[in-house]
């Protein structure tokens, strides 16, 4: 099949309505075969006489990938099912050089924009944000070019860092050495990766903290897991926190979608933070039946974060008259944090109640408690993000404490 043919069904298929992860593996597929001798193939590499660039390793996702010329390479950034979905799109991969010369990278996205500002790194360990030199993104933000200087060693090139299954369970490892956290298996995923939290001893009032229920939203992640880091430290203020309350860490809810590179959704096809309620996806219930099982032994609920990222940090909670109580938690919490670092940009955001059903909705209706979706812009400085985590921690555990 000519170049210029395949081209015509790639074309062809997008535009129908069929779902992304069908036609990635119909490309797989009808393509392998073609990959080989002309460089160009959906998923997995792509190659020239100058590079190859593959997504082979946890939280990869090149979508479709093509060289144009010996040194220019043309990607196709879609969903992993069509619209609607959340567009944040997606994409990571390795580029192994086969000669120095520079390289011109164009991405191209379907049902999403250029969301994430691109990231580099040598070791998928330690990044950088590339220079706005070689970054161009179109007006529509639908096309983005990336300029790389020429390099012999292979490289990443990634919408965010790299934080997926093994960075995680080598963090909850680390945590779960303090005393007082217990580790369990609450079950598993739909590929059958466990979903793991971290549990402090049974007490009379419980503090939930989620985590990373949207596969791309790493500042979010990274925040959580300072803020947690500072929970468990040695301080006096953490250790009465943690003598009053019980705590309940998941912070991996989605890791099917995380280890494939996905947008928003897990293997279901569903959006976990929209199955508050129908409970249809195993990731979900696996939580919900820790949730009815504190439940049952009498141990309330009195707070839940919800760890995300999107464009610029911001608090979803409650409005203030929907608690019959003179301190508001959201609205002291976060004045209280403001007043310590004046100089970070985040928005106090209230809302009313509203049908959809994701957690911070559910943990209100069902519990009637402040139930929070703590959100962090996705190009928050990182060295920000560890000065500011541990400092929301503290003033959530004071505002907490003077709370009957």
């Amino acid at each position: 099949m000519s170049t210029s043919k395949r081209i015509s069904l790639v074309g062809m298929l997008l535009n129908s309505r069929i779902s992304w992860r069908w036609l990635r593996t119909f490309l797989k597929t009808a393509m392998a075969t073609i990959a080989l001798s002309s460089g160009s193939v959906m998923a997995d590499f792509c190659e020239s006489d100058s590079a190859l660039i593959d997504d082979n390793f946890s939280g990869g996702n090149l979508g479709v990938c093509e060289f144009t010329s010996s040194n220019s390479v043309s990607f196709t950034i879609t969903p992993e099912d069509a619209p609607p979905i959340n567009p944040s799109a997606w994409y990571s991969f390795r580029v192994s050089p086969k000669r120095e010369e520079p390289i011109q990278l164009i991405l191209t996205f379907v049902d999403g924009h250029a969301r994430y500002w691109p990231k580099i790194s040598s070791d998928g360990e330690t990044w950088r944000r590339l220079d706005e030199s070689q970054v161009d993104i179109s007006d529509d933000r639908s096309r983005m070019t990336i300029a790389l200087a020429k390099s012999r060693a292979p490289f990443f090139v990634s919408a965010q860092e790299l934080l997926v299954n093994d960075d995680y369970e080598r963090w909850m490892h680390s945590l779960a050495e303090h005393p007082e956290l217990m580790s369990r298996t609450l079950g598993r995923s739909i590929q059958g990766r466990p979903i793991q939290a971290l549990i402090t001893a049974p007490k009379s009032e419980v503090v939930y903290f989620f985590g990373r229920q949207h596969p791309p939203e790493i500042t979010g992640a990274l925040a959580m897991q300072s803020f947690i880091d500072e929970v468990f430290s040695d301080s006096d203020l953490a250790d009465e926190f943690r003598a009053r309350f019980m705590l309940v860490l998941v912070p991996l809810i989605n890791p099917d979608g995380v280890a494939a590179g996905h947008w928003r959704h897990n293997m279901g096809g569903r959006d976990l933070n929209r199955d508050w309620g129908p409970f249809t996806q195993p990731e979900i219930q696996s939580v919900k039946r820790l949730i009815d099982e504190l439940d049952d032994a009498g141990i309330a609920p009195k707070l839940m974060l919800d760890f995300h990222s999107t464009q610029r940090s911001r608090f979803y909670t409650q409005m203030p008259e929907d608690f019959d109580e003179e301190l508001d938690f959201a609205r002291d919490w976060l004045a209280r944090a403001r007043l310590r670092m004046p100089d970070f940009d985040f928005l106090y955001d209230p809302r009313k109640p509203s049908g959809q059903e994701n957690t911070k909705n559910y943990f209100y209706a069902t519990y009637h408690i402040p139930a929070i979706t703590y959100e962090i812009g996705d190009e928050v400085d990182r060295a920000e993000l560890d000065r500011t985590s541990p400092i929301f921690a503290q003033e959530m555990m004071r505002v907490m404490l003077e709370r009957d």
